[in-house]
């Protein structure tokens, strides 16, 4: 229901944008607020939430409407950048700010180091409408938690289709993969499934419970070779790598975005609490091109034993974690408050 309230606001600025004059900021940049004069007065210290859009001539920058979560920021006009610090010192909930920035401006300021597509004469146009408006941080990540389930699934379906596209760009790689893959599993009589990437998966233990899901934290105990040569290349159950611990595996991030690889996300998917398996991924799914020196080279095929200790949900670690920095934020103050009283009073 927000996001269709929050659509039909950015199509009702659009609309009011066209017939709004522009006024100049200091810095150069041209602005108008589309009001409706009656939402209350954003203070120092609120929290607004808002609709974004950045558009580039007639493509889209980015859009919180797309990203499935709106913007949120503290308001503080005394910390905020030119021009946001002239354009929102005067606005109000239910508000529209509309800049035009120029992309000489921008270049410059940036001393050229800007997107390739970016071109001199042209303009960025940015827009912000502030939706709501909280008085605590509290009450702002409480709000912000609604939106995170429908964001995380967009982003997913945004960078699956993405890993689409690059596997169509490496298709010989992965055809020449896949039949190396193959001709193993058949000739040592190895049934195994394949992931919807394309990572095969061979299941010794089928585990409990639903299947990991893009919410959840998932941890994982692993041994990585190469599949050529057998080698052991890191594992997280061998001493001798000196990590012997789970590794927690947020399933909303993967790849670009600073997770596990993407063969990893492929078939973790399709595990449960409890599955033990191994798994064979495609190098295109794994290091690619690059490999990662010095133990594997590019466009190598690897294997991974793994085993799925624990599922949890990403807010049920951060209040285990919270819940552990505030225990012992109390045993340091415990152990603080030991120390002053068997130390002597000093009398001045």
């Amino acid at each position: 229901m927000k996001q269709i309230f929050n659509a039909a606001v950015i199509c009702t600025v659009i609309m009011a944008a066209c017939t709004t004059p522009f006024k100049k900021a200091k810095d150069g940049s041209e602005y108008k607020i589309i009001s409706t004069k009656k939402g209350a007065k954003v203070v120092t210290g609120n929290y607004m939430e808002m609709s974004t859009l950045a558009k580039y001539k007639d493509s889209i920058l980015s859009s919180s409407i797309e990203n499935g979560i709106p913007q949120y920021v503290q308001y503080d006009t005394a910390v905020f950048p030119p021009p946001f610090k002239e354009i929102f010192k005067n606005v109000h909930l239910g508000d529209s700010i509309v800049i035009k920035m120029s992309t000489d401006s921008i270049i410059a300021k940036s001393q050229g180091q800007v997107p390739p597509f970016m071109k001199k004469g042209q303009f960025i146009i940015q827009t912000f409408t502030i939706t709501n408006i909280y008085a605590t941080k509290e009450q702002m990540d409480s709000a912000q938690k609604t939106y995170i389930p429908v964001a995380k699934a967009r982003a997913f379906k945004k960078q699956s289709d993405q890993v689409q596209k690059d596997l169509m760009a490496n298709k010989e790689q992965i055809e020449k993969d896949n039949k190396l893959i193959e001709d193993y599993l058949s000739k040592n009589n190895i049934k195994a499934s394949k992931a919807k990437w394309g990572t095969y998966m061979v299941i010794q233990a089928e585990g409990n419970g639903e299947k990991i899901a893009l919410s959840d934290i998932a941890s994982v105990n692993y041994t990585g070779r190469t599949f050529d040569s057998s080698i052991v290349f890191d594992s997280n159950t061998d001493p001798k790598f000196n990590h012997v611990v789970p590794l927690d595996v947020n399933m909303g991030q993967f790849g670009g975005q600073g997770g596990v690889m993407l063969g990893w996300t492929d078939v973790l998917l399709q595990m449960k609490k409890g599955t033990k398996a191994t798994v064979y991924i495609p190098s295109t799914l794994a290091y690619g091109k690059n490999g990662r020196a010095p133990e594997i080279n590019p466009d190598k095929i690897l294997v991974f034993d793994m085993e799925i200790v624990n599922v949890t949900s990403e807010e049920a670690l951060m209040a285990q974690q919270e819940e552990f920095q505030k225990k012992s934020m109390e045993e340091q103050k415990r152990m603080m408050d030991s120390i002053q009283k068997a130390s002597p009073d000093k009398k001045q």
